[in-house]
């Protein structure tokens, strides 16, 4: 695929970082940068938070989320050539990976472990959970975003083929598996933490996401080669992590969040708005359902926290 470059603005162009004027970008992109970065920098200050508070994982984790997204990213664009992103105001690595991209993974991911956190599941059944709701996150994103040009799939992969809503049905399928991977990962490690050193630790965690990752996607592969369409996969996947979040037994956290619910309807917020008059009705449906998933699954989860007689110990 060739990188489509556009020198309007142009203000510096290295083989590292590329700058743009932010006023030689389209009104949506520049507004999509400020808000992804705004809202990625809001999920450190609330893992941050955690840690003044005696909790390392969210932080393990964040940092997790972004070794992993810088990885995935830079793997991709050396050995994956199935999608390229546009030129935003920030580039960095040959005009190919923007900066927003480095901040859209911990808004995606650090807000559905998060929410999926507060259910307090079973381990073995918090991954499927945070996998589904990561994927509610990124429905309006990724539908959204082809029409309005921040980024084109290639239309000869054959694993882009099969598409629900103009997205191929293995995006989704990736943040569901890498997702609920990285969230196991990093909460199972989290009780061996105990200082900021150990936060190093995201690193091989990071890669080890990758890997399983990697082989959570061999069903997909090996069910495809004998006539399933990645739809059916895709779609059974969904629903039984959409089982296993309402099945599993959970005990909903009583500590107050505002930040984490806050930054879901921001981010929600944005993409209707810009949707709306750029889709088509279907699609338009598609990211309305997702949303109002996951605005029932806040409700749900932080209920309990806002519920509790005044004056009770929060858990």
């Amino acid at each position: 695929m060739i990188i489509p470059t556009s020198d309007a603005g142009l203000v510096l162009d290295t083989v590292a970082l590329t700058l743009y004027t932010p006023w030689s970008r389209p009104v949506v992109r520049l507004g999509l940068e400020v808000l992804v970065v705004t809202l990625a920098a809001l999920t450190l200050v609330h893992a941050l938070r955690a840690r003044r508070q005696g909790e390392l994982v969210p932080l393990f984790t964040w940092t997790t989320i972004v070794v992993y997204g810088l990885a995935m990213e830079l793997v991709s664009y050396n050995f994956i050539d199935n999608f390229v992103h546009a030129q935003f105001s920030v580039m960095f690595y040959h005009r190919k990976l923007p900066l927003y991209i480095t901040a859209v993974y911990p808004v995606l991911l650090y807000i559905g472990i998060a929410t999926a956190r507060r259910f307090r599941l079973p381990l073995w059944a918090e991954g499927f959970a945070a996998g589904l709701l990561i994927v509610a996150m990124d429905i309006p994103y990724d539908v959204v975003g082809p029409s309005l040009g921040w980024w084109r799939w290639s239309d000869t992969d054959p694993l882009l083929s099969h598409r629900w809503c103009g997205v191929p049905v293995t995006s989704y399928y990736w943040h569901l598996a890498f997702g609920g991977i990285l969230a196991a990962l990093t909460t199972a490690i989290g009780p061996y933490l105990r200082t900021n050193k150990q936060l190093l630790l995201a690193l091989p965690a990071a890669l080890m996401t990758m890997v399983l990752g990697v082989v959570a996607f061999l069903p997909l592969h090996g069910l495809a080669a004998v006539g399933v369409s990645n739809g059916i996969v895709v779609a059974g996947a969904l629903v039984l992590c959409l089982a296993v979040l309402l099945m599993a037994p959970k005990t909903p956290s009583a500590k107050p969040d505002v930040l984490v619910p806050t930054l879901a309807a921001a981010f929600y917020a944005f993409h209707a708005v810009v949707a709306v008059g750029t889709i088509p009705v279907t699609h338009l449906a598609f990211v309305f359902v997702a949303m109002a998933f996951a605005l029932a699954v806040n409700v749900a989860v932080h209920r309990p926290a806002f519920a509790r007689p005044r004056g009770a110990p929060a858990s």
